[in-house]
């Protein structure tokens, strides 16, 4: 390194110096080139930027993106759905048995049965429409 810094100084001994791991007799070489060189100086600045940028960087789960966030998604949620969707289905046939078995007039039961089916025919569309615009929506993953 000592006969080669007197040359040139190489990308990796650059690093070495700036992350204090060249001997002395090294360090003073270095030392020496980059206050004969305008050029090594703007590569060690460039390298120092670059230091000071990755020591900041974060491996950190981003936006309470944890480990018990991905078992929500994972368990909780689909455990969640699945709960309300068999509830919802067991109350709904209940629902029904027992309007059908009601001593209402047929005028009435039609009737309820029409805003029921309106209801849902609206909500199944606005569901449809959700769900085949959040494939295309270009705000999908913005955050606050």
């Amino acid at each position: 390194m000592v006969g080669r810094t007197q040359q040139t100084v190489s990308h990796e001994d650059l690093m070495r110096f700036l992350d204090g791991e060249v001997t002395p007799e090294e360090r003073a070489a270095i030392e020496g080139r980059l206050e004969a060189s305008s050029e090594l100086r703007r590569k060690f600045a460039i390298f120092r930027s670059m230091k000071a940028d990755f020591r900041d960087l974060s491996f950190a789960p981003q936006d309470g993106d944890s480990v018990w966030d991905r078992i929500r998604t994972r368990i909780s949620m689909p455990v969640g759905w699945g709960l309300t969707i068999a509830g919802f289905v067991g109350w709904s046939a209940y629902g029904i048995w027992t309007f059908v078995k009601s001593p209402s007039a047929i005028a009435v039961k039609l009737a309820a049965g029409a805003v029921v089916i309106g209801i849902m025919v609206l909500l199944a569309q606005v569901i449809w429409d959700r769900y085949h615009e959040y494939g295309s929506d270009p705000y999908r993953n913005v955050h606050r």
